[in-house]
């Protein structure tokens, strides 16, 4: 089993994860009986998982974004803002602002302090979707929705720092819906552990998929198809939670990941990055990053000395099962109102 710790930590990291476990059930049980949870004048969708590292909910909150807008809704993102000294120039905010048009996305550690502000300045967002927060147990919530990944099966899984579990399994129990990550199809195995722990089966399935390549160079920005990658010798920079699907689509597509540059998730461009990104360009086709990269990035690289183009993958989810399920589930929270 794959562990945030090499191995030969585990007999420090195995206690320790017992601890913690300890401690983040006597924080549940403290917000299970409503001690210092606010409650918010509109409705609230939480999406927020298990595990750390990404497990594609920043694909689904802009699928369930425009589902909202589909049936006339105006809903606005709410989100911690990670990594970053100036909250609302988080790589995530940023992405959410490239991906959907005209989107309010409000930054901030203290939620519940942001939503407030934000109506009170007269926001016109009708409800909120709060991006990681089933943790974030403050703020009350219409819909608790929890991703799943399903190449990483959180089931398998110790609490951190032994494993990658942020709270027990059993924290299941308090979510609406489990939606399944990274999926081509419901599994029965995975199916069934869910139902067991949660009281429901998953609600839906989902699979990333690449629809198109942004390039970025000195002479600026174009498209391209992804066949674009067959036959290329590339580099990665992939500051995210779990790079493994992404290298995994680019060998596919036929390309060779000549190097990976390492990356912690959410990790600012260094000055001494920059200049690694730009020798390491004098030896591959193209350097590839993520959207959640690039929105970083595109600040402070220097185009003109880079000798090759930065890949961006045009990212998108699709719901292989559940759809209507999930949509129904979404709209729910208006009627409760």
């Amino acid at each position: 089993m794959q562990t945030p710790l090499p191995s030969w930590l585990d007999f420090f990291a195995i206690p320790a994860s017992w601890v913690y476990g300890g401690i983040v059930r006597i924080r549940n049980r403290y917000y299970d009986r409503g001690k210092n949870v606010h409650s918010i004048s509109k409705p609230v969708i939480a999406v927020g998982n298990l595990t750390v590292g990404g497990t594609g909910k920043t694909p689904l909150v802009t699928w369930i974004v425009r589902r909202l807008r589909e049936h006339g809704h105006n809903p606005a993102i709410v989100m911690r803002g990670y990594a970053s000294i100036d909250p609302t120039k988080a790589d995530e905010a940023i992405e959410y602002r490239e991906r959907l048009d005209a989107i309010d996305v409000i930054v901030g550690a203290d939620r519940v302090a942001t939503i407030h502000t934000y109506i009170e300045k007269g926001g016109e967002a009708d409800c909120f979707v709060m991006d990681d927060g089933f943790q974030h147990r403050r703020i009350a919530r219409d819909l608790d929705i929890v991703v799943m990944d399903f190449l990483r099966d959180p089931f398998e899984q110790r609490m951190l720092p032994a494993g990658w579990l942020r709270e027990p399994i059993e924290g299941l129990q308090r979510c609406d819906a489990v939606v399944v990550s990274h999926a081509t199809r419901s599994e029965p195995t995975l199916l069934a552990k869910v139902e067991k722990s949660s009281g429901h089966p998953p609600i839906a399935w989902t699979s990333h998929h690449w629809t198109g390549l942004e390039m970025h160079d000195k002479e600026g920005e174009r498209e391209c198809s992804l066949h674009w990658l067959t036959g290329k010798s590339v580099a990665v920079r992939l500051g995210i939670g779990h790079p493994g699907p992404v290298i995994e689509a680019l060998v596919r597509l036929g390309a060779k990941v000549a190097k990976q540059l390492h990356a912690g998730d959410h990790q600012p461009f260094t000055p001494e990055e920059l200049a690694e990104l730009v020798s390491t360009s004098l030896g591959v086709d193209a350097i590839v990053m993520t959207l959640k990269d690039w929105v970083k990035a595109k600040d402070v690289i220097d185009l003109n000395a880079m000798k090759c183009p930065i890949v961006v993958p045009t990212l998108e989810l699709e719901v292989v099962e559940g759809a209507d399920a999930l949509e129904s589930k979404l709209l729910s929270v208006f009627k409760l109102r």
